[in-house]
């Protein structure tokens, strides 16, 4: 019994090996290509993610940079046309302010 069970771990034994040897290599090898075509996806998914990232940090340090011009560019377009601003370049250019409020001409039916 003993040599029956020796004997069974030694087929056992080699129908393994037979798997790994090149017979099992060449029965597997669509298997195998397979597995090499998922590395590769894998590979490239990986990478591409990466780039992705890499590309949408690049676009937010734009974006900021473009915020931070346009919250400028606003601040100094409320500054120069506040009022205060408008009457001294007005001033620099000979026009002062009025010194009687507007007033509507209308004009009369003729009778």
């Amino acid at each position: 019994m003993t040599e029956e069970k020796a004997k069974n771990k030694i087929n056992i034994i080699k129908e393994r090996f037979d798997n790994i040897s090149y017979r099992g290599v060449v029965l597997n090898v669509p298997y195998l290509i397979f597995l090499a075509l998922l590395a590769v996806m894998y590979i490239s998914n990986s990478n591409k993610g990466l780039s992705l990232s890499r590309e949408i940090e690049k676009r937010k340090k734009e974006l900021k940079e473009v915020r931070w011009r346009y919250k400028d560019a606003q601040a100094s377009l409320i500054y120069y046309t506040s009022e205060r601003q408008i009457s001294e370049q007005a001033e620099a250019i000979g026009v002062s302010p009025l010194s009687k409020p507007a007033f509507e001409i209308k004009e009369t039916p003729k009778k």
